[in-house]
């Protein structure tokens, strides 16, 4: 990830760009500046987290990128074209996982196809695949009452991945979890991007995640909400939390978030 501007390289050659993107409130008829002059470029396939206070924009960035908000400055990219609202290539997880409780598992991750002109023996087929992929095989005649937080927010990375995006997007994904069930799906999460190599992008408070899932952390700061940092996680994979450098990057991120 780069936060240059402009890009050395040609927009096309990266998954996700953008260009000078602002976002700005109206309260009490005065303009209320959300979001500065945001320079990103990410590469296919690459990792990013973005930390911050609350208050500081990422969700309302990751709103924008997936596409939920038209109304901003500057450009957002994706593969050198400009997106136009949302769309299948980037799927969405939100901190809630947002299940229907009238449909089984199965059904629910089917939804994320609904856009998508497919047979029913193709539907099956992909919703099947996914079920395996996030280890709810099992489970898919379920119904979300019937799984634990963890297995719900599982259920929730798959439908957003069942349409083959290829950004992934996920606002606080783990922050509704306990600590234990918290640590495996982002072992989880690792998993399932190694297999995929989708490009991912992660909001979330905690600076250790973002530690042990990333490539590269975003640091923003707030009013309005700027990118004042990036730092690359040059770590191999699996993460030993316990290491001196793995320690040595996270007091970095958190002397850039106290200043």
């Amino acid at each position: 990830m780069t936060t240059s501007s402009p890009s050395l390289a040609p927009p096309a050659s990266y998954a996700l760009s953008l260009r000078r993107v602002g976002k700005q409130y109206t309260v009490d008829d005065q303009p209320l500046p959300v979001l500065e002059r945001i320079n990103l470029d990410l590469r296919h396939g690459e990792f990013l987290s973005i930390v911050g206070a609350s208050g500081c924009g990422k969700s309302t960035l990751l709103r924008l990128v997936a596409g939920l908000d038209a109304a901003f400055d500057g450009e957002i990219l994706i593969d050198g074209r400009p997106i136009a609202g949302p769309g299948i290539e980037r799927g969405m997880v939100f901190q809630d996982h947002r299940l229907f409780p009238w449909l089984n598992i199965a059904g629910n991750v089917a939804l994320g196809l609904d856009s998508l002109d497919l047979d029913p023996r193709d539907r099956e087929r992909r919703v099947a695949a996914m079920l395996e992929l996030v280890g709810l095989s099992a489970f898919a005649k379920a119904h979300p009452h019937q799984l634990s937080g963890g297995m719900a927010q599982r259920a929730a990375i798959a439908r957003a991945l069942v349409s083959e995006p290829e950004i992934l997007l996920m606002d606080e994904p783990f922050g509704a979890l306990d600590s234990l069930t918290r640590v495996h799906l982002q072992e989880e999460l690792l998993r399932i991007w190694s297999q995929r190599r989708v490009t991912v992008i992660v909001v979330t408070h905690d600076v250790e995640e973002a530690v042990y899932l990333s490539d590269t952390i975003a640091v923003m700061a707030p009013r309005p909400g700027r990118v004042v940092g990036a730092t690359r996680v040059d770590l191999p994979r699996p993460r030993d939390r316990a290491d001196p450098r793995f320690g040595e990057i996270r007091r970095t991120i958190l002397g850039q978030l106290r200043r």
